[in-house]
């Protein structure tokens, strides 16, 4: 099992596996229709709480 862990090559893959994933995040959360919704998100900090509190 420890020579599992030594081998470089499953380092390598984990980082493009990695890298790929962030990547695609980053492209599924650019897309221009999700611009009203990311607009939406960044303003949720300053509503006004909604039991009534202030």
């Amino acid at each position: 099992m420890k020579a599992l862990y030594a081998s470089a090559d499953y380092g390598l893959i984990g980082l493009i596996f990695f890298f790929l994933v962030f990547v695609g995040i980053a492209l599924w959360v650019y897309q221009p229709q999700r611009k009203q919704s990311i607009e939406a998100y960044k303003n949720i900090p300053l509503h006004e709480d909604e039991h009534g509190r202030e």
